[in-house]
């Protein structure tokens, strides 16, 4: 029976790293919600969040956690038999509208280590006079304080980001795949089949003294 791929969907042991080719950006949200993120390429990130009804974050504690990375990556217990009440600072819905002038590239919701390209249907069709542009974002960390949520100050609330042009070409290229009827031809020893795999790949071979025949 072959093995499950659990490894992917396993919690990293450490932090989320910035890749090779991101800038990193890190800001402060002294500003309250919602916040602008420079990015470059004149695009930006607008960070915001449905706050629902006023009253309940009035009355909440300025310091009070509203949302941190650091819930995804902590491990999550085991749920109550019985369910708990729904806290009033629970799993927010934190997003990231990213924007190049007034065009809006994409809606990408706050997870740790998640990577969006924006837009992800192609590059945008110009209609402003502006050069489209595609970027690919990556969210590393962030700490939203219910004072922040309320208004401007420092409360220690902060967003890290990454972001990287994902409209452009590679310049490295690895070697083309093998042609099929010269993969065919390859003796049997030179080839690696999968028995798990589509019925067309599948192939059984009869070596004559003639010739050899290739028999789907």
């Amino acid at each position: 029976m072959p093995q499950f791929p659990i490894d992917r969907y396993l919690l990293p042991e450490t932090p989320v790293e910035v890749p090779d080719g991101f800038t990193e950006v890190r800001q402060s949200l002294t500003a309250g919600l919602p916040h602008r993120v420079e990015l470059g390429a004149g695009v930006h990130a607008v960070l915001i969040l449905p706050t629902g009804l006023a009253r309940q974050w009035l009355d909440t504690d300025p310091l009070a956690v509203v949302s941190t990375s650091a819930d995804d990556l902590a491990p999550r217990p085991a749920p109550p038999a019985t369910p708990l009440s729904p806290a009033l600072v629970g799993r927010v819905p934190l997003r990231l509208v990213v924007r190049q002038g007034t065009r809006i590239l994409g809606s990408v919701p706050l997870a740790a280590g998640l990577r969006r390209v924006c837009p992800d249907g192609g590059t945008p069709v110009d209609t402003t006079g502006a050069t489209p542009v595609a970027v690919e974002l990556l969210v590393l960390a962030w700490l939203l304080h219910a004072g922040t949520v309320r208004g401007s100050g420092d409360y220690g609330s902060s967003v890290t980001l990454a972001w990287r042009r994902a409209d452009r070409a590679v310049d490295h290229f690895g070697p083309p795949p093998i042609n099929e009827f010269v993969w065919r031809r390859r003796p049997p020893a030179q080839r690696v089949e999968s028995e798990l795999g589509p019925g067309k790949l599948r192939y059984r071979y009869l070596l004559d003294k003639k010739m050899r025949r290739v028999l789907r």
